[in-house]
C-alpha cells in the first residue's frame, strides 16, 4: 500500500486550511527582521482572491526561483539583510514538526506500507524539508509541485493503477478533491486519529493506537 502525506497542516503544524489552527511563522517578523508583515504577505503571497497569480504561487509551480522572487520584494517591506538569511529564518520558523504523524508514518512503514510526501512546494524548501529536517529518514520520496506537477504526474512516476487508490492525507478540502479526481483515496486531515482510524490502515497499526 502507498500512503502519502501533505506537509503544511499535516507533517508540519504551521499554516493550516482552517484559519483558527494556523501558527504563522512570520508573527514576529517585524521585531526580528524589520519586515512589514502585511506588506510582505500582500506583495509575496497575494491577497485572498488573487493568490494563484502571486509570486509565491509562481515559485510553487516551478515558474520562478524563490530567492530571486524574494530579492524583488523584500526591499519594499523594510528588510535590509541578505536573502539567504531571510530564507533561513523563514524555514526554521516554519518547521514545527507533528511528532504523532511522523510516529504513525514510521509504524506504517515498519508494517509494509510505502510512505511518501506529496506537497505543493518550491525547490528550496523541498530540499530543506528533505535534507535539513531529515524527511529523508522517514519517507521513501518527496513529490512536490515545482518539480513534478502533481497527482497525475505521481501516478505516472510510480506506475499507480486506477485500482490501487493510494491513500493521501491533506488539510485542504480542495486539494483532497483534486486528488480524488486523480483516483486517490484522499482524506481531509484534522488530527492523527484520521490516520489511525482509517479502515485501510487499522491492521497496520495493531496495538500502536
Amino acid at each position: 500500500m502507498k500512503v502519502f502525506f501533505d506537509v503544511d497542516g499535516v507533517l508540519i503544524d504551521g499554516w493550516h486550511a482552517d484559519p483558527s489552527r494556523r501558527k504563522p511563522w512570520d508573527a514576529t517578523i517585524k521585531e526580528d527582521l524589520g519586515v512589514d508583515r502585511n506588506a510582505f504577505q500582500s506583495l509575496f503571497f497575494g491577497m485572498d482572491g488573487n493568490r494563484s497569480s502571486s509570486r509565491m504561487a509562481a515559485c510553487v509551480r516551478g515558474q520562478a526561483d524563490l530567492k530571486s522572487a524574494l530579492a524583488d520584494v523584500l526591499p519594499q517591506t523594510g528588510y535590509r539583510g541578505h536573502v539567504d538569511e531571510f530564507v533561513r529564518y523563514w524555514f526554521e520558523k516554519d518547521s514545527n514538526l507533528q511528532p504523532e504523524v511522523f510516529a504513525s508514518a514510521s509504524v506504517l512503514r515498519s508494517n509494509g506500507a510505502r510512505i511518501f510526501v506529496a506537497t505543493g512546494q518550491e525547490h528550496h524548501r523541498a530540499r530543506y524539508l528533505w535534507n535539513d529536517l531529515r524527511f529523508a529518514d522517514h519517507f521513501e520520496r518527496i513529490f512536490y509541485s515545482a518539480e513534478i506537477g502533481f497527482f497525475e504526474a505521481i501516478n505516472r512516476a510510480l506506475g499507480i493503477s486506477p485500482e490501487e487508490q493510494p491513500l493521501f492525507f491533506d488539510d485542504q478540502p480542495e486539494i483532497v478533491e483534486i486528488a480524488k479526481r486523480a483516483g486517490w483515496d484522499a482524506v481531509v486531515y484534522r488530527s492523527a486519529e484520521d490516520i489511525h482510524r482509517h479502515p485501510r490502515l487499522k491492521n497496520l497499526f495493531g496495538d500502536f493506537c
